[in-house]
């Protein structure tokens, strides 16, 4: 697949977030909604960004029993998403009921595996023998066994994955930056590297929130997608 683009959409409210999304309307990009939007505006906001013509992201990371998963998919058919993740470290059988409640719909899944934000401290709170590499293959692997869509993961991951998972997958990238910067991405990456590593979705949200001319930088980003 061609890479694509989806915008962190993290901002307080429906308010702020339909501003941008009125200054982007007609562009090819995913808008991904996470806990803070979706918690305050429910989903009657998704719906509605949905009727402008985006596509969904949902960023819920689904952790829980089986049969409580099971429901929050059905739910997230329902009110049209797109995407929605869950996080891999749910198990085997809370991913496979993931994968039932999603069949007969267009709903990709996408497998969280480790977060952007974590460093070689958290294998020390995990007490893991595994590196944070090894252990994001691993539970890759087992999401896309499972029927899982794509998994979510580090730019830095990327390649290591495509080349040990045989089966196709999704793999989206967050962290994504167009320079060094010290806030809480401790593993991100620009464009340019996370397409060469093989990134399917580049989840980008700070820059494009912040810049001036939303639309021109997103042209700009997809001229880089596609030239990387």
């Amino acid at each position: 697949m061609k890479p694509q683009l989806a915008l962190a959409l993290d901002v307080k409210n429906s308010k702020e977030a339909f501003d941008i999304l009125n200054q982007i309307k007609g562009e090819r990009i995913i808008i991904k909604i996470g806990y803070q939007l979706f918690i305050k505006e429910g989903s009657g906001f998704v719906k509605k960004v949905k009727e402008m013509g985006f596509r969904i992201f949902l960023d819920l990371k689904l952790h829980d029993i089986p049969n409580t998963v099971y429901n929050g998919v059905k739910s997230a058919v329902e009110i049209g998403a797109d995407y929605l993740t869950l996080h891999t470290l749910g198990g085997k059988e809370m991913m496979e009921r993931a994968v039932e409640a999603k069949k007969g719909s267009d709903l990709k899944l996408l497998g969280v595996t480790i977060l952007t934000s974590h460093s070689e401290d958290y294998l020390k709170y995990l007490g893991t023998r595994y590196s944070l590499d090894q252990l994001a293959l691993k539970l890759a692997k087992t999401a896309v066994s499972l029927g899982v869509d794509g998994v979510v993961s580090s730019p830095f991951e990327v390649r290591k994955l495509k080349e040990e998972i045989e089966k196709d997958f999704i793999c989206v990238t967050p962290g994504i930056r167009f320079s060094k910067t010290d806030d809480d991405q401790k593993r991100a990456a620009t464009p340019e590297f996370a397409v060469k590593e093989g990134a399917d979705i580049l989840v980008i949200g700070r820059p494009i929130i912040k810049a001036e001319n939303k639309k021109e930088l997103i042209k700009e980003i997809h001229r880089i997608l596609q030239n990387a």
